[in-house]
Formats: structure tokens, C-alpha cells, sequence
């Protein structure tokens, strides 16, 4: 593909322009382990040649967050989704860029606005310890894809979080997942992400499930999912405006269970503590973010 925005671009695989499949990793710039896994399913790919219908396009997302291994430059680019920013012409911040970069790349020149026949995987990884998780586009293909993982999928997360491109591609009706493999920068997570990839380009019929990537991938997935809840819905997002005066309490990793008033961060000097009983998402270690943690519960359940 000779594209202006072909910077973006990790490789392609596959001849038929029928289906696509869009894989991206590292629209945050400090998580590299959805690019590592990228990098580590190509070779067999390429040697193999397994792909017997549609094209797969492997993607890079802030390409100079990614340089500086920093979260994002200005603003989230996994926040800048929406239309306004889309359009704007004032905000000339290298996020606003790299999300104008991405959305032609995608929209335009990958999908050619036909969003029925494209699929997207949104590589990700987290600064909390363990839990493997994946969130769907608000939409039934979603949802159906998210539960074909056999691992924790957590539903009313992606309307939640305003300029996401999960909610963006969902709510014009494509098949869209976010996929969090594990803990930043850590050889486990890069295997998930990996056995996530297989898993994902079988169930949508792109390569044959009797692989031995697929068999072994699934395998890794059923393994780390044993000890979690496998259908959430979020409860609760604690929003931040100011990430530098907010400190999760140590000790805290996706799906502990935590009880209502639980102490579990300081914010301005003030204790934090849950509005509800259920299950911690995504506590937030590091430096930069918009969320504190969420809170989740299974689906169908009662929370106090």
C-alpha cells in the first residue's frame, strides 16, 4: 500500500480485498507489548502463508509516543476519537495529528467506509499486576467476539470512556475489541497478546483454527482465565482531572475484590473509597492517565 500514512503501517498479509482485519498496538506509547506480539506472530505468518481469505493490516498507533516511551506527547490519542477533533483545524498537537494519521489510514484507505466487512483489535497492555482482559465495541458482533475468548470481557466500558477508537469503530457498526494482554513491558504480556492475535484471526475465519499457534494460544487463554470472572459490566469509573495528585493504594491489581467504602486511593489529600462493592479494574501505577481505577461487577449480579 503506497499511502502517505504508510509510517503506520508494520505489514500486510493476505491478497483478498473481501474482508480486513486491523491489528494495531501501541496507541499508547509506553505499552510496546501489542507491537512485540506484532512482531513475534509475523515470521510465522509469513513462513506458512495461513491466511486463506481477507488482508490483515498490522498497525502502529502514536508513532512519537512511541519514540519517547511515554503514554501520549499532549493528549491521550486513545481519547481523541470523537468527530470535533476529527474536523478541528486549531489543534495542532502531534496526538490530534497522529489521530487524523490513523483515522485515514483506517477509514479511508483500509475499510473504504465499508465498516461491515473490517474487524479491529485494539493491542493493549496495563500498569496494575495480572488479570487479562478484553472489552467490546457496544454493538452483538462485539459482544459475540469479546465471549469467543473464553476470558474476562467486561460490557458498558467502552460507551463509558468518551474518544476512544473502540467506541468510535463500534458505533458505526464495526466489529471492534480491545484486548489487554497484562502488565506493561513484561514478556507474559507479549505471549497473551500473541495467543490473542491467533485466536482472533481464526474466529473470524481468517486462518484456520487447527493451527498450532491457534490450539497453543487457546490453550495459554483458558489457563489464565481460570481463576477470574468471565462476564462484568462496569459499576463505576473514577475519572481524573489531575493525574499528578491522585495515588492508588499499593497492593491492588485487576479483580480483587473490594467491598463498598473500601480506602483505596488519596486524591488531594483526601481518602478515596469505593462507592460500591465488586471487583478493581485497571488501578492506575504510573505517571500518566485520565482514570483512577473502575469498579466491576459480574453480570446479573447484585452489587451492594
Amino acid at each position: 500500500m503506497k499511502t502517505e500514512y504508510a509510517r503506520h503501517i508494520i505489514d500486510i498479509i493476505g491478497n483478498s480485498e473481501d474482508k480486513k482485519f486491523v491489528i494495531i498496538g501501541g496507541i499508547h506509547g509506553n505499552e510496546k507489548g501489542g507491537i512485540d506480539a506484532i512482531l513475534n506472530v509475523l515470521p510465522e505468518m509469513k513462513k506458512n502463508s495461513p491466511i486463506q481469505k481477507g488482508k490483515v493490516y498490522f498497525l502502529k498507533g502514536n508513532l512519537p509516543a512511541l519514540k519517547l516511551d511515554e503514554r501520549f506527547i499532549e493528549k491521550d490519542l486513545n481519547r481523541l476519537w470523537t468527530d470535533e477533533n476529527l474536523l478541528s483545524e486549531e489543534d495542532t498537537s502531534p496526538d490530534i495529528a497522529q489521530l487524523k494519521e490513523l483515522h485515514n489510514l483506517i477509514v479511508d484507505e483500509i475499510c473504504q467506509n465499508k465498516f461491515d466487512n473490517c474487524i479491529f483489535l485494539d493491542l493493549h497492555t496495563f500498569s496494575a499486576k495480572s488479570g487479562v482482559f478484553c472489552i467490546p465495541a457496544a454493538n452483538s458482533r462485539s459482544v459475540a467476539f469479546a465471549q469467543s475468548f473464553g476470558i474476562s470481557f467486561i460490557e458498558k466500558l467502552s460507551d463509558t470512556l468518551p474518544g476512544t477508537a473502540l467506541s468510535y469503530f463500534g458505533n458505526k457498526g464495526m466489529t471492534s475489541l480491545v484486548f489487554e494482554g497484562g502488565t506493561h513491558n513484561t514478556a507474559e504480556a507479549s505471549r497473551t497478546l500473541e495467543a490473542g492475535i491467533w485466536h482472533s484471526l481464526a474466529y473470524a475465519g481468517f486462518i484456520s483454527p487447527e493451527l498450532e499457534k491457534v490450539k497453543k494460544g487457546r490453550e495459554l487463554l483458558n489457563e489464565i482465565s481460570n481463576n477470574y470472572p468471565h462476564h462484568l459490566e462496569l459499576v463505576y469509573r473514577h475519572k481524573l482531572e489531575d493525574y499528578f495528585n491522585f495515588r492508588m493504594n499499593k497492593g491492588y491489581f485487576n479483580f480483587k475484590p473490594i467491598r463498598k467504602s473500601e480506602f483505596l486511593a488519596v486524591q488531594n489529600n483526601s481518602k478515596i473509597t469505593s462507592p460500591y462493592s465488586g471487583y478493581i479494574l485497571m488501578p492506575l501505577y504510573q505517571r500518566k492517565g485520565s482514570d483512577g481505577f473502575f469498579i466491576v461487577r459480574e453480570k446479573n449480579k447484585i452489587s451492594e
